[in-house]
């Protein structure tokens, strides 16, 4: 499988404001960029801001939408890698889902939230993507810190 660990480093980085030609996320400025330290205390303002979005959905085009999920959603997976020591690697939906036939019927197609996962060396599967979409779609009940937390403690723990 291949990893695509820098790709998503780079849209992470793109979610922080530190690539100055990056698509642009909705609402920009409702995002404190400057608390953003890849720390999962740092998750509070991205559940923060996601959660503004969920109120704001309807005012979101289509193309922010899929830019701030995958850009945030990159940042939220970059903050569980750099608190486990990257022990998580994003591998594509085309490289992962040939090896787990068994999730075909509930992952049925490569779409923004699903493009991406975060796989450790025990096969624990992880989708900060998908989780952002639902954080705005959603709302209440899709805390990005509170996921990431999980996944790091999994690690820590094993």
């Amino acid at each position: 499988m291949a990893k695509i660990d820098d790709i998503f480093h780079d849209f992470a980085a793109a979610f922080t404001g530190a690539v100055g030609d990056a698509k642009p996320i909705g609402f920009p400025h409702k995002l404190r960029r400057e608390a953003l330290d890849l720390s999962l205390g740092s998750l509070k303002q991205v559940d923060i801001y996601l959660s503004y979005l969920h109120q704001q959905q309807m005012q979101l085009s289509d193309q922010e939408w899929q830019t701030t999920v995958l850009y945030s959603g990159a940042y939220v997976g970059e903050v569980i890698r750099s608190e486990t020591n990257n022990a998580y690697h994003w591998i594509d939906y085309n490289d992962y889902m040939p090896t787990h036939p068994e999730l075909q019927a509930i992952i049925p197609e490569r779409s923004t939230p699903t493009c991406a996962f975060l796989v450790n060396d025990k096969g624990v599967m992880s989708m900060p993507l998908n989780k952002v979409a639902r954080a705005i779609d959603e709302g209440v009940g899709n805390s990005v810190q509170f996921f990431a937390h999980v996944y790091i403690t999994k690690e820590k723990d094993t």
